[in-house]
Order: C-alpha cells, then sequence, then structure tokens
C-alpha cells in the first residue's frame, strides 16, 4: 500500500530566461553596495541539535549547544526573524525602505518595497506538522481574523530543494492507494465510517474530479475530526497489530513510516493520516514546489527553502502547536498527484536553475570547481546569496575588491549588480542564490517599457 519510491519522469522544464538582462529602461540606478547579512535562527523542537545541524553550522554559532535544535536559518526581511546587514546591524527592511533602488523599480512597486521572498536552509530531525499554507485570500481573511495566530497577510507558495537525502509528504494518494488503505488498515476505515469508505471505495479514477474530492473530504474531514479517545484507540490497535505483523512479514514503507511517527507523536491523528498521503523521497539536488492549499508534512533530512514572504501555516496533526483543523480541512484543493520533481535547468556552466510556478521567487544553485569562476549577469530584481561550502570570493561591479566568501556566508545583492564568483582552495565552492522569478521581472519590464513607449507616443502626438 506504499507510494512509489521513485521519481516520475519530470515534465518538459521552462526554457531558462536569457542570460543578459535587459536595457534598464528606468536609467541606471546609482551604485549600491554589496551586503553582508546576520541571519536568524529558529530554535524550533523539530530540528537537528548542536553541531550535527547544518543551520548550526551555517550560523556561525561558535559553540552550538548539542542540547538545543537549530531548525531554520532565515534570510530576508520577515518581521518574525528579519535579517540584519553588517557591520551595523541595521534591519534589511529598514536599509531597503530608504534605498528602494536596492529591490530595481519594477519588484518596489509590485511588492510594495519589500523583499517578495524569504529564503531559508531546514534542518529537519524529527516531523513537521501535517499542514498547508493559504491561498492570497484565505491568508488575508485569517490574518483579519486571527492576527495573533497568522500573522501576515500573504500567501505562502514555497520549494524544498534537498540538500541531503529528505523526506516529506506531499499531496493525497491516488485513488487505488486511498481505496487500498481503506482495505487493509480498519483502524483508518473506522475512523472514516461505513459511508464514506464506501463512497471511496465505489469511485472511479475516470469518473471526475468532482466525486473523488466530495468523497475524499468528507473521509478525511471525517477522519481527522475524530475524537481524541477514539484516534487513540485506533493509533494504539494499528501499532500493536503492525508489531505482531513484522514478525511475520516485511512491513511497507508507510507502514514503517507509521511506526516511527507514533514513536515520536504517540496517539496523534496524524500517524494515521499519514497513510492517505503520498510518501516522497528526494535525493541531493532534487527539488518539489508546493502550491497554496497543498497537504504536506517535512519528515526528516535537510533542505534549501524558498518561499513568499509569509509565516502562515495551518497545521492538524504531528505537533504541539496550535491545530486549525477545520480551516485545514475546508481549504484543501483534493488533488491526487505525485508531485513533479524538479531537478533544476543548466543557465550556463556550473549554474542550475530552479524555477516555481509563482512570481516571488527562484533558486540558483552554483557549483564551482577549484580555480574556476563564474559571472553572474545583473538583473532587474535583489538576490540573496548563501555559501554553503567551500570557499572563494564574491565581487560585485561596484566593488573595486571583491569580498571573501567561506561557508555560512550570506550577501544581499542588489538590483542591476553583475557578480563574479571565484572559488580557491583545494574544494568546490557552494552557492545558492534566491531572486525574484526571473519570468515575473521580465515580464514586468516588458509592460512597463510598453506603457512608457506608450505614453511617448501620446505625448509626440500632443506636440
Amino acid at each position: 500500500m506504499g507510494a512509489p519510491s521513485t521519481s516520475p519522469s519530470p515534465s518538459p522544464s521552462p526554457p531558462a530566461p536569457p542570460e543578459a538582462s535587459p536595457p534598464n529602461d528606468e536609467g541606471s540606478s546609482p551604485e549600491l553596495p554589496l551586503l553582508r547579512l546576520r541571519c536568524g535562527v529558529q530554535q524550533y523542537a523539530w530540528g537537528r541539535r548542536g553541531a550535527a545541524s547544518l543551520v548550526a553550522r551555517l550560523s556561525g554559532a561558535p559553540d552550538p549547544d548539542p542540547a538545543l535544535p537549530y531548525a531554520e536559518l532565515w534570510m530576508g526581511t520577515h518581521p518574525a526573524a528579519p535579517s540584519a546587514v553588517l557591520p551595523g546591524g541595521e534591519p534589511l527592511g529598514a536599509w531597503l525602505a530608504r534605498r528602494p533602488a536596492a529591490l530595481g523599480p519594477a519588484v518596489a512597486a509590485r511588492w510594495a518595497g519589500d523583499l517578495p521572498f524569504l529564503f531559508k536552509v531546514l534542518s529537519v530531525a524529527k516531523p513537521l506538522s501535517i499542514q498547508a499554507h493559504p491561498d492570497k485570500g484565505l491568508a488575508e481573511l485569517l490574518h483579519a481574523m486571527r492576527p495573533a495566530t497568522y500573522r501576515d497577510a500573504n500567501h505562502k507558495p514555497e520549494m524544498a530543494i534537498a540538500v541531503t537525502e529528505f523526506r516529506a509528504l506531499f499531496g493525497f494518494a491516488g485513488i487505488e492507494e486511498l481505496k487500498d488503505v481503506i482495505r487493509t488498515v480498519p483502524e483508518v476505515g473506522g475512523l472514516i465510517g461505513h459511508e464514506d469508505a464506501d463512497k471511496l471505495m465505489t469511485v472511479k479514477e475516470y469518473h471526475g474530479g468532482n466525486d473523488v474530492k466530495s468523497s475524499l473530504q468528507s473521509a478525511f474531514a471525517k477522519l481527522m475530526t475524530a475524537s481524541k479517545e477514539a484516534v487513540s484507540e485506533a493509533v494504539n490497535k494499528l501499532k500493536g497489530r503492525l508489531n505482531d505483523e513484522s514478525k511475520i512479514r516485511t512491513l511497507t514503507e508507510k507502514e514503517e513510516l507509521v511506526l516511527s511517527l507514533e514513536r515520536q507523536y504517540p496517539e496523534d491523528v496524524g500517524v494515521l493520516a499519514a497513510l492517505l498521503f503520498n510518501y516522497v523521497k528526494l535525493s541531493p539536488g532534487e527539488a518539489i514546489y508546493i502550491g497554496a492549499n497543498e497537504p504536506h508534512a517535512y519528515l526528516s533530512g535537510e533542505c534549501i527553502e524558498c518561499m513568499a514572504t509569509s509565516d502562515n501555516v495551518v497545521r492538524a496533526g504531528l505537533t504541539p502547536k496550535y491545530r486549525d483543523v477545520q480551516t485545514l480541512c475546508s481549504m484543501l484543493t483534493y488533488k491526487q498527484i505525485f508531485p513533479e520533481i524538479l531537478r533544476g535547468v543548466p543557465v550556463q556552466p556550473y549554474v542550475r536553475r530552479y524555477t516555481p510556478p509563482t512570481d516571488e521567487f527562484e533558486v540558483d544553485c552554483c557549483l564551482l570547481p577549484p580555480g574556476e569562476v563564474v559571472v553572474m549577469p545583473p538583473v532587474p530584481g535583489p538576490s540573496i546569496f548563501l555559501v554553503m561550502t567551500g570557499e572563494g570570493e564574491v565581487q560585485a561591479d561596484s566593488m573595486s575588491d571583491g569580498e571573501k566568501a567561506k561557508e555560512g556566508d550570506v550577501f544581499f545583492v542588489p538590483a542591476h549588480t553583475e557578480v563574479r564568483l571565484s572559488a580557491c582552495g583545494h574544494a568546490s565552492m557552494q552557492l545558492y542564490r534566491a531572486g525574484v522569478n526571473s519570468r515575473a521581472l521580465y515580464a514586468c519590464n516588458a509592460a512597463a517599457a510598453g506603457k512608457r513607449s506608450q505614453l511617448q507616443n501620446i505625448c509626440e502626438v500632443a506636440s
């Protein structure tokens, strides 16, 4: 009953944008410096502890406390953990507010003078909650109703790029796998109830989305809203049964996962809900994109993550935090698709680009061998660079000398700035760049140029 562990063939990747940026129709902006950033660390309970955490190592903590979890490194302007400009320590958001040219005219206008993306590193030791992120309309509503819980009004599409082997739950499994769960896992079927279980069992995969969605939504809501007593009894029965069966047969990957989740979150409804989702396993360099209203839970591993600037999370299982079960059950798309596995598209030697279907961000991965140089061309939007491994030099076109760069260094690069990267030492230097989606930037520039041309024509006719 486990989901396939191998990745499907990815759909054709979009063509890479041109390497040279279009003319800057706004005129040359004043030269702005390359900035070093000090970035915030979030010590959530699910994070890896001490020096075992990539987040701890990248943060430059001189002696990471082995008892503390170092879960997330945040690079951006979100008020929950804003990055600071070195050496003075001014918040990056405040620095940008005084220098909007650093964002580029199109980005500054569209995103109200703020950085539209939040860049992160995650070190996951223990599964995160079963969750989803609201779309823009729902985010605005939740923020207005419960600002203490939903602290901003933005949506949160996100992309995770595996740095190590990375495990996650994502989206609902296909109808045949769900039927297999109902047939073979009586603990789940009992909580769903005969009526909803029968509806799912009689749905045909070719019936059309609405029939499947309606049946799945009703069954999932029954499971997630079952009483604590019923859930506790069902989880304990499932655990006992699987432990007994493991003595006479090999458990499936999903069954092994369920037992692992139960050890970490005993008597939690998320242990049962995990059986309904796709089990996704990423190798280093592979990525998934998570759109609005899609259920997911990161399970283990370390990754680079980029998202729209938001911290809105609707949770319903595998967490001691606030659970908003009704909202989660009502907001989900209930699509049954295995996620596309993104592997990046080469845009120049040593550089691969991950381009999600959202305007706020894209991510480049640069793996530069010792002694090699790569030039990142200027783009009409801001970027943040993170040095993941190795050492070398980062030089912006406004600098006479380069900045030394080593593991954990983070740089903010203003719009319209060319960056020259060079690696030194005996190992390759690996960097990640987060920036505004190139397709969105070029579309904005083209639209702005069209408007200026139209205005110029009107002025010429008037004169």
